[in-house]
């Protein structure tokens, strides 16, 4: 895997200088946005031999993937790799689903520019459907000339960076074709800096099967489905109709705070539906084994706040009170359970990620989550506090921090450290 500069088109037309991923082992390979995506199945060893071909420092964080501290890419876990030099990641596809890689350093700058791709691992007994289709989404901000914006005005540092194109698979607006009466899947990963995604279908509901930890224990039925940055959904559409009708995929709008308007919903993608499909196929008995963790009144508890300071010339974002890297870590052992109280004091959402350890979510203000299964990241609402339970995993030094870059990169960011014997 090669991170370089590259040149290519987000406006027809208009060259965009980017920085992209490609695959060294390729011959005159060029990088693309997203980059090429890793296939694995359940159970491979995968070692990734990187090098960095850009002007800056880098890493490559393995989003989701339970793998060992030295292959997380952060700062804290390894030496950024410099320009022109290598460093290899090791670790064991442990966990079915899709994940995503992509820098810890200067994350709000580089992701931006284009360093993201999909990891998607296959389980034994993937669901039968007509087509599948991995659906990264993202925004850029682009000038007339159709360059990246270099400006991070006060907007972009309260909301995160909010792009003026949408893009998915790195295509904006693009027409996809399916068959009339096929069932799809559709597995979702949500690498913008800021914007959140609330995804519809008109005229059809999103059968969700899946989340950050693959398979949920019991598929239900959404009109709308919100994912934060960060974050990615597995769904089953019942495509139905009959050649020549078209399907819009839209994201609607979503209050998370700060006033921010309403500006009605925006079309994703659409779907040609054309000629119809092979015999039509059942929908799919998709439940996990999940087996929710055992907490009770002497569990740990670990409560966080996160918090906003705006009485400076730029904000500053918090957890505790402090802002990283001059923060106080967390502490804790290997194997060990915990409760996580994610108090938000803010005036805004944020999507809360911890690395290299699934969580389950347990409440919400108080309120027991409907639907469960592993997460990695999850949105906590403006003044309220999320509650979820975690098993420690490896020994190391493993970030955790608000999934918004702007705000990761300007302090709400932390460090549990989790000392072996």
């Amino acid at each position: 895997m090669v991170a370089a500069p590259v040149s290519l088109q987000f406006l027809p037309g208009k060259a965009t200088h980017a920085w992209a991923y490609h695959d060294g082992a390729a011959p005159k390979a060029t990088g693309t946005v997203p980059g090429p995506r890793l296939e694995l199945n359940q159970g491979d060893h995968v070692m990734v031999h990187f090098r960095n071909d850009l002007p800056d420092p880098t890493t490559i964080h393995w989003h989701g993937l339970r793998v060992p501290n030295a292959s997380d890419g952060t700062p804290v876990a390894q030496i950024p790799v410099e320009p022109g030099a290598t460093y290899d990641y090791e670790f064991d596809a442990t966990d079915a689903g899709l994940f995503w890689f992509h820098p810890h350093v200067a994350s709000d700058v580089q992701i931006e520019r284009g360093l993201y791709a999909p990891v998607l691992v296959r389980q034994a007994d993937e669901p039968e459907v007509t087509t599948e289709r991995v659906l990264v989404l993202d925004d850029v901000k682009i000038e007339a000339n159709g360059e990246l914006s270099t400006e991070t005005d006060a907007l972009d540092v309260m909301l995160g960076r909010q792009g003026n194109v949408l893009l998915v698979n790195g295509k904006r607006a693009p027409t996809l074709t399916a068959r009339a009466g096929s069932l799809e899947r559709w597995r979702f990963v949500n690498v913008a800096n800021g914007r959140y995604f609330n995804l519809a279908v008109p005229g059809r509901s999103l059968r969700v099967i899946g989340g950050d930890g693959g398979l949920v224990p019991e598929p239900y039925d959404a009109e709308t489905l919100l994912i934060a940055p960060g974050e990615r959904q597995d769904v089953l559409v019942d495509i139905g109709g009959a050649p020549g009708d078209v399907l819009r995929l839209q994201t609607v709008y979503y209050d998370r705070g700060h006033d921010i308007p309403d500006v009605g919903p925006l079309d994703l993608l659409q779907v040609e539906v054309d000629q119809p499909a092979a015999p039509r196929l059942p929908l799919p008995d998709t439940r996990s084994d999940f087996v929710p963790l055992q907490v009770g009144d002497a569990t740990p508890i670990v409560h966080l706040v996160l918090s906003e300071d705006e009485s400076s010339s730029e904000p500053r974002f918090l957890i505790n009170g402090e802002e990283y890297p001059n923060a106080t870590p967390t502490q804790g052992a290997p194997g060990d359970i915990a409760i996580w109280e994610i108090q938000n004091d803010s005036e805004m959402d944020h999507p809360f990620h911890l690395h290299g350890m699934f969580f389950q979510v347990l409440d919400i203000g108080g309120v027991v989550t409907q639907h469960g299964g592993w997460k990695d990241t999850v949105n906590v609402p403006l003044k309220e506090t999320l509650r979820f339970a975690v098993q420690y995993g490896d020994a190391g030094r493993w970030m955790y921090h608000c999934h918004i870059l702007e705000h990761a990169e300007r302090g709400m960011m932390g460090e549990l450290v989790l000392a072996g014997e």
